[in-house]
Order: structure tokens, then C-alpha cells, then sequence
């Protein structure tokens, strides 16, 4: 998995703020920070129930909003 650049607007206020990750096959990861730091908007994007602002997500080589479900 792979983000490159992500970036959370709700309304006027930006919870994530160009966020990288790269996450390897067979890692775990977590994610934290305090409240509106944009955890939860980032699992959505990540799971393609939400889509996205600026940035590049790819979820086992697909970007999720798109990706077919199986």
C-alpha cells in the first residue's frame, strides 16, 4: 500500500496535510495522532469509502475508490 501526497479537507479545515506512507506485504501498521488529525478520514480513503482530495492511494497495486470489490 502506498499514499503519496494525501490530503483531508472537511470544509475549511485540512486534517491531513500531505501525508506519505508505504506499508510493505506483511507489516503492521497503526495510526495516531490527536482528534481531527484525520486517522478515521484516512482508513475510509484507504478502504475506498471515501474518496480522496489531492494526493495518490494504492491499495494492493489499485486505487480503492475505483478498484472492484473483489
Amino acid at each position: 500500500m502506498s499514499v503519496r501526497g494525501l490530503r483531508e479537507r472537511h470544509a475549511d479545515v485540512t486534517a491531513g496535510d500531505a501525508s506519505d506512507l508505504r506499508i510493505e506485504k506483511g507489516e503492521v501498521f497503526g495510526l495516531l495522532g490527536t482528534d481531527g488529525a484525520g486517522r478515521s478520514t484516512t482508513v475510509e480513503i484507504l478502504r475506498g469509502s471515501r474518496s480522496r482530495d489531492p494526493g495518490e492511494v494504492s491499495v494492493l497495486g489499485r486505487a480503492p475508490a475505483t478498484a472492484p470489490r473483489a
